[in-house]
């Protein structure tokens, strides 16, 4: 009857073939995280030579942030993934309405026309619908090796679940050669009495990794409303080392710019260190640094 039906019916298997495709095209862990390996227990005072580096400690701690917040929504898009669609033409697909957090009902569509997928979430409470995340994905040699764009607005869950939290976060990915995001997280609140803004990007090939990010708030935490800006950018060659440079300004540097640079091997042990300020005296084996040079941040 299965048989007969997809024969005589308006659609054909092609159709059904199709849906890894259109699911390839939505927003994945493996592609759309920051994967940078988090061994680490814990966190501990200024590093001394021969213990991991407290800059990559920090940029650790940065990317899982970064990534709780991407999981967060993955955790939707990831429960399409497990459903069929509840409609399908040729160019496009329907998945829900399905009941989700705060007796939300979800819906999830699709389309595509030349390689181009556009896609959306949308939440119904009571008589109001509003969509909450939505993206653009082009394909390129296969559909998921694609590149795009999708935004998350995390304030309209917050407000319908009544948590306080709230929070944009937009990413840029390019997925054709290896890893490359652009993740900006823009009034994130999740409970604090401000909010705080964040931005990241990650370049990673088998040969190289670029890691950078910039926080802007108060770094003392003393309620401080002179916020600090601090710069961050870690590259690393797998399997060698790397380099971490960090910069800051304002807060409590005033005008001043504060730069603090740390070598590692490859285990994330520190076998450099040096700052620009006088803070505290330079340690270590410079010539032991896989980049010999301080690199700003470039990309965000």
């Amino acid at each position: 009857m299965i048989l007969y039906l997809l024969a005589c019916g308006d659609m054909s298997n092609s159709i059904f073939a199709d849906d890894a495709d259109f699911l390839a095209a939505l927003p994945s862990e493996e592609r759309q995280t920051i994967p940078y390996e988090d061994d680490l227990s814990g966190e501990s005072a200024r590093a001394a030579v021969g213990e991991q580096a407290d800059l990559v400690t920090l940029s650790l701690s940065t990317s899982q942030g970064v990534n709780a917040f991407i999981f967060r929504l993955l955790g939707v898009v990831d429960y399409v993934r497990s459903l069929p669609p509840s409609e399908r033409t040729e160019d496009s697909r329907r998945w829900g309405p399905f009941e989700a957090d705060c007796g939300l009902d979800v819906s999830a569509r699709m389309s595509r026309a030349s390689g181009v997928y556009d896609w959306s979430f949308s939440g119904r409470q009571s008589d109001e619908e509003v969509t909450f995340l939505y993206g653009t994905h082009y394909a390129g040699s296969t559909v998921a090796s694609g590149d795009g764009q999708f935004t998350y607005d995390h304030g309209q869950l917050g407000e319908w679940c009544d948590s306080g939290e709230s929070g944009l976060l937009t990413v840029d990915y390019d997925n054709r050669e290896g890893i490359d995001l652009v993740v900006v997280v823009e009034g994130y609140n999740g409970g604090a009495a401000e909010d705080v803004s964040f931005t990241y990007a990650l370049r990673k090939t088998a040969d190289e990794g670029d890691f950078q990010y910039r926080y802007v708030g108060d770094i003392e935490d003393d309620g401080s409303t002179d916020d600090a800006t601090v710069e961050v950018r870690t590259r690393w060659v797998p399997g060698t080392g790397g380099r971490s440079d960090a910069f800051v300004t304002g807060g409590g540097f005033a005008e001043r710019e504060w730069r603090w640079s740390q070598c590692w091997d490859a285990l994330g042990r520190l076998t450099w260190e040096g700052e620009s300020l006088g803070l505290f005296e330079e340690s270590g084996d410079a010539t032991s640094c896989v980049y010999g040079e301080v690199a700003e941040v470039d990309r965000i």
